[in-house]
């Protein structure tokens, strides 16, 4: 539902980006689509439907657990799926920094950028650039907390979900021998981050949508 304060803050937005809302509406969804399937990593599955299991954050997860056949290589082998997903993350932002640039302009652009410094990182490293999306998550979502037009419950969903992710993914199974605690937490983050695409998805569908939009 929308609230008087949002109807009141998206009538001020110009509605020459409302394409680009609906394209980042899109990105979030066709992302919490991926995610999902990421989930059925966690099974046997053979064939064209194991492309879209073994984004970087359910390799993670599979190396903490000890899942069979799992292997830290993994995370250093040129991956198109999270090509794939750099790219509709840096979708996402443009349509998140149109939305957000006058609450927080600096962090804002800083988030942005991440999602295109990542693929270049990655493009050379095959190992970076990846972190970047979860930090970008991280700052879009705190930058929320002083805008009226995203929920609070999604700027805080947003926070924890990228926080666990980045800390207890990325950082805790660097640092630490693979814990099934740290399972857990990327677990908690990894459906949190779902959610949190399903908030953000609808939200930009409804600005991209809003007949109350004036420049």
């Amino acid at each position: 539902m929308t609230s008087t304060k949002q109807l009141a803050n998206t009538e001020t937005m110009n509605p020459r980006w409302n394409w680009l809302f609906k394209l980042g509406s899109m990105a979030a969804l066709i992302l919490l689509a991926l995610f999902v399937a990421g989930i059925t990593g966690i099974s046997a599955t053979s064939g064209w439907f194991a492309f879209f299991q073994n984004n970087w954050l359910m390799v993670l997860f599979k190396l903490n657990i000890r899942f069979s056949g799992t292997q830290t290589s993994m995370l250093k082998v040129f991956n198109i799926l999270d090509i794939v997903i750099m790219v509709l993350f840096g979708v996402l932002f443009l349509s998140l920094y149109a939305a957000l640039c006058r609450t927080h302009r600096i962090w804002s652009i800083i988030a942005t950028s991440l999602p295109f410094l990542g693929i270049v990182l990655f493009l050379i490293t095959h190992t970076a650039g990846r972190s970047g999306l979860l930090i970008g998550g991280l700052i879009f979502s705190a930058v929320m907390l002083g805008s009226n037009i995203f929920s609070k419950v999604s700027a805080y969903v947003g926070i924890v979900a990228s926080a666990l992710l980045f800390f207890a993914g990325d950082i805790g199974t660097t640092v630490f021998p693979p814990s099934n605690f740290i399972a857990i937490l990327i677990g908690i983050g990894y459906v949190l981050w779902v959610i949190w695409f399903f908030l953000i998805g609808r939200r930009l569908f409804q600005l991209g949508s809003d007949k109350f939009q004036v420049a």
